[in-house]
C-alpha cells in the first residue's frame, strides 16, 4: 500500500501582500487610538475639580446667529 502526498505552493502577488500590511496597519492604529482614547477617558482630570462656568447650550442655528447680531 503506497501513500501519494502533494503539495501545493501558494504564490501571493505583492499588490496583496502590500494590501494586508496596510490593512493590519489601520486595524492596529485604531487599536492604539482606542486605547488612549479609553486612558483619557478613565484618567481624573484636574479641570473637572476647577470651578469653571458652564457655557450654555446652542439648540438651534438661529440661536447662533443671533449672537452675531447683538454684536
Amino acid at each position: 500500500m503506497a501513500f501519494s502526498t502533494t503539495t501545493s505552493q501558494v504564490q501571493r502577488s505583492p499588490l496583496t501582500v502590500a494590501a494586508g500590511f496596510v490593512g493590519a496597519f489601520i486595524v492596529a492604529s485604531l487599536a492604539v487610538q482606542m486605547v488612549l482614547s479609553q486612558k483619557a477617558a478613565n484618567a481624573p482630570s484636574t479641570a473637572a475639580t476647577a470651578t469653571t462656568q458652564v457655557e450654555p447650550v446652542v439648540t438651534s442655528q438661529a440661536a447662533m446667529w443671533s449672537v452675531l447680531g447683538e454684536r
